[in-house]
């Protein structure tokens, strides 16, 4: 959860400037647009009452999880946060809780507030009100851009002599539950397509994605499954923020919202152009004059699926409110793990792969973080690995004498090793100039090994420069706040050692990394079976997973396949996902005697293991009967319905997974997948099932495991014998045996000759 809170907050996004910014930048400096007269082919637009909405955050929403600490005699700290594209902002309003210590001199010390490096407002710091204070700072919604600056500086003085600029009494702290009002105005932008994917989503806004999909009719598999690349396509852009797509049904929602049509129907209210084949169009909502629909259109699902991937994969030839779609280039086939969201393991891959230039450096004496975030396959095999070779180059501000200084490396917030920053001109390379200073400068180069165990498939290094302060003494200190650090883009990770092959089912795997099924990127060996009869929560599941699918990847899921329980048979080679509940999904009944636990007609039965499952369980040293035993407590005291995510091997190839989707009803079902988004859940989700009642989600590994990738041979044989003790006794006792009949027929031998002679 702490990870995801970071990336949210640090996220840095370096992009060109697309139509939809511009035309926001330029509405952000004028007047609102006047009324126009609606052109003769385009729909009557309802003015909308919620033209204006309100917003609050507070510093810990925007990224900030610890309150923030500002030292010395001029420390500061910086939030940054963005504005849409189609917002604009009318008023705004900080609401600031802080306190400081007690021996700063009033007259001298401040906190200043800046917005875009504007001075806001000068706070005092007095010392009746030092233990906290709760101050109003009103922001001037003209200074709002969309990417936007608040900084909190601390001029700070605990004497009117000589002092030292690092002095423990030079501190304040604001609370990061200090909250940002915003008022804001929603822009109407033209219907263009080249704007895409604004407004449907946009970077600058940080909250989760709900993106409402439209059926103009009742889907059968072909068009719903356009619709799962399309939410693959949002999930992919929504990234860190999360996804979710409610469905609705010949029905306009208030907001923003992507319609489907295949054939002629269309919602009430809504004038669509003549179909024709394969199209794209962007409509003004007839229920609100600021929302916009996404229209995909083909006369059969053909045409459909056509047009969504021209969306999802030609967005650079699309241009005005409606476009016809002929063709589209052929689409590459997909490599195992070649995900784009996953970093290279087949090779060392450059730091400067995952991470921009200016993300890699920092300066200031008390300089934040350098991260560097990256994904990787879940299956990689470390065992008996020395850890990740990180080929590490650095370069910092040459220290005037030894100290303390030096650059600490982090994984997943876990240390990992110290390095010092020298002094030393004869072990500094010369040649080596850094792009921010002439002279002073040094490079480091070091092979760090990462802790295989400290590596995970979503990850974050963090490079930290400690610069030490050297007190010179009273009245001959001088703050410089010239340390800088940086980290080299040619530093090199490498994981091309590490083979893939990994115990399953792993639903932590599945919830966090999509795996198996995303090996993929394209989904191309996987399929998805659904219900005969689809309930629109069980669609509403459906695109939750294709969403999911498409962050983790990075790119549409547009070779998946979706059927339904009669087609299974057809589809043995791959990796299914089960969506539905008893009666309506006939797999269930069918592979029952894989499942943990059986619900039907309202009742929840915990299948016993027999004896060779629980012989087998201690075989594989896991603790059968206490996970039974937390699974019964789970269906018997559970404070509502049961929802289940169940996996196991594929009953119809071996070495394919299932993954299942189950509940007492289609809600229980949608709610356990929309857990499954939340960031704060997910490490409840492990084992080979999860179940949901209620509040309370617990995972449990009850049926046996199965593995999936490939080692080589002899690594194969000595990690099995190192996990079975018993079987490497039996194996010595057979070399043993076999050494002793080949040296009796020897010795039988050499006798029978020396008695012949």
């Amino acid at each position: 959860n702490r990870l995801h809170k970071a990336l949210f907050g640090m996220l840095v996004v370096v992009y060109t400037a697309a139509p939809d910014e511009v035309y926001a930048k330029k509405h952000r400096q004028s007047a609102p647009p006047a009324a126009s007269t609606p052109a003769a082919d385009e729909p009557v637009v309802a003015e909308n009452p919620d033209e204006i909405s309100h917003y609050s955050y507070t510093l810990e929403e925007m990224g900030e999880l610890r309150p923030l600490e500002l030292r010395s005699v001029n420390g500061q700290r910086s939030v940054t946060f963005a504005v849409r594209n189609d917002e604009v902002i009318t008023a705004a309003k900080l609401k600031l809780a802080y306190a400081w210590s007690p021996s700063l001199i009033p007259e001298l010390s401040h906190l200043k507030v800046k917005l875009n490096d504007e001075l806001m407002s000068s706070l005092p710091l007095n010392k009746e009100n030092s233990n906290g204070q709760q101050s109003d700072v009103r922001l001037d919604p003209n200074l709002f851009i969309d990417f936007n600056k608040l900084t909190l500086e601390m001029i700070a003085h605990y004497t009117r002599e000589c002092e030292d600029p690092m002095h423990s009494t030079l501190w304040s702290n604001i609370s990061n539950q200090s909250r940002l009002d915003l008022t804001v105005r929603h822009l109407k932008l033209p219907n263009d397509l080249s704007f895409l994917p604004a407004p449907f989503f946009d970077k600058l806004d940080n909250r989760k994605l709900v993106l409402p999909i439209i059926f103009a009719a009742e889907p059968g598999n072909e068009v719903l499954r356009v619709a799962g690349v399309v939410a693959s396509w949002f999930g992919h852009l929504a990234s860190y923020r999360g996804s979710e797509f409610p469905v609705l049904h010949n029905t306009l929602p208030k907001g923003n919202g992507v319609l489907m049509v295949a054939g002629s129907a269309a919602p009430a209210g809504l004038n669509l152009p003549m179909i024709n084949g394969a199209s794209l169009a962007v409509v003004t909502n007839p229920l609100n004059a600021t929302a916009k629909l996404l229209v995909i259109m083909g006369r059969d699902a053909k045409e459909l699926e056509l047009a969504a991937q021209a969306l999802v994969l030609g967005k650079p030839t699309l241009n005005g409110g409606f476009v016809n779609v002929t063709q589209v280039a052929d689409i590459p086939l997909r490599k195992p793990y070649d995900a784009p969201n996953w970093l290279p393991t087949d090779r060392p891959v450059h730091i400067g792969e995952v991470a921009k230039h200016p993300e890699l450096q920092v300066e200031g004496v008390t300089p934040d973080l350098i991260r560097v975030n990256f994904n990787l396959p879940p299956d990689l095999f470390p065992w008996r690995s020395a850890g990740v070779p990180l080929n590490l180059r650095y370069r910092y501000t040459i220290r005037p004498v030894q100290d303390r200084s030096s650059l600490n490396i982090n994984i997943n917030g876990q240390f990992i090793r110290s390095l010092p920053l020298q002094s030393l001109p004869g072990k500094l390379d010369k040649k080596i100039k850094l792009p921010f200073m002439e002279d002073g400068k040094a490079i480091g180069n070091e092979v760090v090994l990462l802790p295989h165990d400290k590596v995970f498939g979503q990850n974050q290094m963090q490079f930290h420069y400690f610069f030490d302060y050297i007190k010179q003494g009273a009245c001959k200190d001088v703050f410089l706040n010239n340390e800088r650090g940086a980290i080299d883009t040619d530093s090199t990770i490498d994981f091309s050692s590490f083979p893939h092959y990994t115990a399953m089912p792993n639903l932590g795997f599945f919830a966090n990394d999509g795996f198996p099924y995303t090996r993929m990127a394209d989904l191309s060996e996987t399929a998805v079976v659904m219900p005969d009869k689809v309930s629109t929560p069980e669609m509403e599941t459906y695109l939750a997973v294709m969403g999911r699918m498409g962050r983790v990847t990075g790119y549409p899921v547009i070779r998946h396949a979706l059927i339904s329980a009669a087609n299974v048979e057809a589809n043995a080679n791959k990796d299914l996902i089960l969506i539905g509940s008893a009666g309506n999904q006939p797999l269930l009944e069918r592979w029952a005697n894989k499942m943990h636990p059986l619900l039907a007609d309202g009742s929840h039965t915990l299948k016993l293991p027999g004896p060779f499952e629980r012989l087998r369980s201690r075989w594989e040293n896991r603790d059968l009967e206490d996970a039974m035993h937390r699974a019964g407590d789970l269906i018997t005291k559970g404070d509502g319905g049961l929802g289940a995510l169940v996996g196991f091997e594929s009953p119809l190839k071996s070495g394919r997974s299932v993954v299942v989707f189950t509940g007492d009803n289609p809600q229980q079902i949608a709610a356990l997948a929309t857990s499954m988004g939340d960031p704060k859940k997910l490490p409840l989700f492990h084992g080979d099932l999860v179940m949901q009642s209620g509040k309370r989600i617990e995972g449990f590994q009850l049926g046996p495991t199965y593995f999936t990738g490939k080692l080589p041979w002899w690594t194969a044989l000595n990690w099995y014998l190192s996990k079975q003790p018993l079987a490497l006794l039996v194996l010595i006792g057979l070399a043993a045996l076999l050494v002793a009949v080949i040296s009796f027929r020897y010795l039988r031998n050499l006798a029978a000759q020396r008695l012949a002679k």
